[in-house]
């Protein structure tokens, strides 16, 4: 598995939204799925916006992780490649290039927040988002 910063073509743009939509749809069941489809389209135009960390082997990208400056906006794995350190990867090297790193999680999303502070990640007090009426709690890391 190779990681690199990837400015998307079409159609690795189009394999990135399938990772994005399939990866919230799996994780957050207590969200509607209209919220996410209808989300897409202007994920469509951030993706290109965001430096983009891609997993990626012969058969193509496993996940991605987007960052918005030093926020994570999210790490995404394709359903057939999770729990094989696709994610784990990602985050490592997130954490190799940037000394500080922030990210929001949905509370409810429990594997997704043990995930983050199994790397490093302190949790601020959750707030509801006003989108989705779900507690959202901003997680924060600091090299040490």
């Amino acid at each position: 598995m190779k990681i690199q910063i990837l400015t998307p073509t079409p159609a690795e743009l189009d394999r990135l939204l399938a990772i994005w939509l399939q990866g919230n749809l799996d994780a957050h069941p207590f969200i509607p799925a209209s919220y996410w489809q209808g989300m897409a389209p202007t994920v469509t135009t951030q993706l290109p916006q965001a430096t983009l960390y891609v997993a990626r082997n012969d058969s193509g990208i496993l996940g991605f992780a987007g960052l918005q400056g030093t926020d994570i906006a999210g790490i995404f794995v394709a359903r057939d490649s999770r729990d094989q350190g696709v994610g784990h990867a990602l985050m490592t090297r997130l954490q190799a290039d940037y000394p500080h790193l922030s990210l929001n999680v949905y509370t409810a999303n429990a594997r997704a927040s043990r995930f983050y502070r199994q790397h490093g990640f302190q949790a601020q007090p959750a707030v509801v988002d006003p989108e989705t009426q779900q507690l959202d709690q901003c997680m924060t890391w600091t090299r040490a």
